[in-house]
């Protein structure tokens, strides 16, 4: 029995212990060293299996009640857009301030469109935020095509 376990040393002593439960040292492997390989990956499913669960709970809890849909959130997150279009804050999904102003310029046109198309049907304070937005996105807009224009020529 002390020879079978001092060849069960030998065999997994060393750093070729993973290349021999995985398999990797050639076709003659040995039963023990296939069932390691399979309790190996059987660990690694269940981890990766830990690791999207808890992801998924991590999505869950950004699930949170919203407030009622309304002219003003829809025109502030088309106005938020814009102004990331402009590089005046950095793109969420990359961390990078970009100017992109013909996405800026659609989304300015989009929200002008909004504007015209709910004329009779807006409340006093939504014509007022809806004229504000325009007027800002409007300015910073030509500020940000003169300072693409400027970085340009340089």
């Amino acid at each position: 029995m002390q020879d079978d376990d001092k060849i069960i040393e030998e065999n997994w002593a060393g750093d070729e212990w993973e290349a021999r439960a995985k398999g990797n040292e050639g076709e003659n492997v040995a039963p023990d060293e296939k069932l390691t390989k399979e309790v190996l990956d059987a660990e690694h499913k269940v981890r990766q299996q830990e690791a999207d669960r808890k992801a998924e709970e991590e999505l869950q809890q950004q699930d949170v009640p919203l407030p009622e849909p309304s002219l003003i959130s829809l025109v502030t997150g088309l106005a938020a857009q814009a102004m990331v279009s402009m590089g005046v804050f950095p793109n969420p999904a990359t961390g990078k301030n970009l100017m992109l102003l013909n996405q800026a310029s659609h989304l300015i046109d989009t929200i002008d469109l909004l504007y015209e198309k709910t004329i009779g049907n807006r409340t006093n304070e939504e014509t007022q935020k809806l004229e504000n937005v325009l007027h800002e996105l409007r300015m910073i807009y030509l500020a940000a095509e003169k300072e693409k224009h400027r970085r340009d020529q340089s």
